[in-house]
């Protein structure tokens, strides 16, 4: 740490008594003390983690498109599965994020599942463009619980795929950042 830095707050780092462990986590006294910070809606290791957002819509982000749905976090998940394979996508990856913070954390949080979705002619046009283009997949689709209402969130393919500056790359991640768009609509 450079002189500038000492005594001043980094941002993202927790206030307190800077026990954090070096991923933003406090150690088990101060967790339950109780956490103002990041991880909004989580409880770990027996206290409240973070605050409750008052809000029960989810805001629109520049990079994600997202929507509330009436059903439940397990058929929202299987809806979302269903509805791709219709438009030729596959789910290649399935991550329980909730499971993972409750294993390698101790921390509980709401239902919280990461879909990796795959279409084999518009990743194949990709790679065909550019090979480099395969970092971007598969597509990132994520169904959670947030107040006890379930969401559907993508990031928005158009918007990662900008930082490459390659218009042909940009014309194939539109459709595909439209057919994903309709997929969370039909839900």
């Amino acid at each position: 740490m450079n002189e500038k830095m000492k005594g001043k707050e980094i941002k993202g780092k927790m206030k307190g008594n800077n026990k954090s462990h070096g991923n933003g986590m406090k150690d088990r006294k101060e967790m339950e003390e109780g956490c103002r910070g990041h991880g909004k809606g989580m409880k770990g290791m027996g206290g409240k983690h973070g605050q409750r957002m008052e809000k029960t819509e989810e805001p629109q982000k520049e990079y994600t498109y997202v929507r509330a749905v009436e059903t439940g976090f397990d058929e929202t998940v299987a809806k979302v599965k269903e509805e791709l394979k219709k438009d030729g996508f596959g789910v290649l990856s399935e991550i329980r994020v909730d499971n993972l913070f409750k294993e390698k954390l101790d921390l509980e949080m709401e239902p919280y599942v990461i879909l990796g979705a795959c279409n084999p002619k518009y990743s194949s046009e990709l790679i065909g463009i550019d090979i480099n283009s395969g970092t971007f997949l598969p597509c990132n689709l994520v169904v959670y619980v947030k107040e006890g209402k379930t969401y559907v969130s993508l990031l928005l393919p158009t918007v990662a795929m900008s930082v490459t500056g390659n218009d042909e790359l940009l014309e194939v991640a539109k459709k595909v950042e439209e057919i994903l768009k309709g997929v969370i609509e039909r839900l």
